[in-house]
């Protein structure tokens, strides 16, 4: 029997202007002494530990679209969008996105400064 799981995805426009500048907001940063310090995103949304591979970037610019778009152009190949994209409500268009997976849980998902689009579910 396959897990019911759940994706939590944020949208931005005009705030990244890479994916690598979503990667600075989203991973983990390390001190001097080596010890990890949790991301902008994680102290917004309440993650405690994460997975750095339960967590999807994307940037639209990248994708090879020079403006903001709705997000079931922008979030299509996201991990398991057949599943979960058809949910999605809102056509509000943008230029970013992150979508965090499970294991990572979020306690806090409108603590961020993003938008945040809503809670989904897909099965693994």
């Amino acid at each position: 029997m396959t897990e019911v799981n759940v994706v939590h995805v944020f949208l931005s426009r005009g705030r990244f202007s890479s994916y690598d500048d979503i990667r600075d907001h989203v991973d983990e940063v390390w001190s001097e002494n080596g010890d990890a310090e949790p991301s902008a995103l994680m102290r917004e949304v309440g993650i405690a530990e994460l997975e750095p591979m339960g967590v999807e970037v994307v940037h639209a610019r990248d994708d090879g679209h020079p403006a903001p778009v709705a997000p079931e152009v922008l979030l299509h190949d996201a991990s398991y969008a057949d599943q979960w994209l058809p949910q999605v409500e809102s056509a509000e268009p943008a230029d970013a996105a992150i979508c965090v997976f499970a294991p990572n849980v979020v306690t806090d998902p409108r603590g961020t400064s993003l938008h945040y689009l809503g809670r989904f579910t897909y099965r693994a």
